[in-house]
């Protein structure tokens, strides 16, 4: 047998031994050195008492893989029973979950002991939002942010703004806690207020804010100057 053209032979060879990361292929590859060894080793002048280290480590990765395969095997069996067990475990406690729920006798108070909720949590008194800030830039928009102030989520907020004392205009509405005035005017006085809105039910305004105000000017306008 030749290679490139020469006999083969370990001078003209390099030679490697590499055993793959995977288990399997680890296996397959000290499987493989066993064979050999069996076959050659004694051959090459070793003593045959040294086949059982070999052996037996080969053996040794072998039974761990199978007996993995067979504890995932059983783990996987063990997972699918326990699904169906707790498919039908749930199954059956929702059903009685819809019982109690509409039981003329169960209170809140026993319902909250069977874990049954409100659907919805209680939304509380719409009330005047909160730490009211106006931050203008120089293209004359306003960035307006507020505190909801134990308002909850879905709350509509009424923004308002004013250029006269007393005299306030509709700006915009919003659910978030922000909101952009396009239409301020850099250097012109801007007051605002926002008030809080939901299920018809309108909140008195909070405190007010301005940009460009002067609080000591005599206008009436309770304002932070931004």
């Amino acid at each position: 047998m030749s290679f490139g053209g020469k006999p083969l032979s370990k001078e003209n060879m390099d030679y490697k031994f590499v055993i793959p990361g995977t288990d399997a292929g680890a296996n397959a590859k000290i499987a493989q050195f066993r064979t050999g060894a069996v076959a050659e080793l004694v051959g090459l002048g070793y003593d045959i008492g040294d086949l059982d280290e070999i052996i037996a480590a080969s053996v040794d990765l072998n039974a761990a893989l199978v007996a993995t395969e067979e504890s995932r095997v059983i783990y996987r069996n063990n997972v699918g029973a326990k699904d169906e067990i707790k498919a039908n475990s749930i199954d059956v406690i929702r059903t009685w979950a819809a019982r109690v729920k509409t039981h003329p006798l169960a209170t809140p108070e026993i319902l909250a002991k069977f874990g049954i909720e409100p659907a919805t949590p209680l939304a509380g008194p719409v009330v005047p939002p909160i730490e009211l800030s106006a931050q203008p830039f120089a293209d004359g928009s306003c960035t307006l942010r507020w505190n909801p102030g134990g308002n909850i989520a879905g709350t509509t907020y009424i923004l308002e703004y004013s250029l006269t004392p007393g005299v306030w205009a509709w700006l915009g509405s919003t659910t978030k806690r922000t909101f952009k005035d396009e239409f301020a005017e850099p250097g012109v006085a801007r007051f605002y207020r926002v008030r809080a809105q939901r299920a018809g039910e309108t909140s008195l305004p909070g405190s007010e804010t301005s940009i460009y105000g002067n609080e000591d000017s005599g206008d009436g306008f309770l304002g932070v100057a931004a």
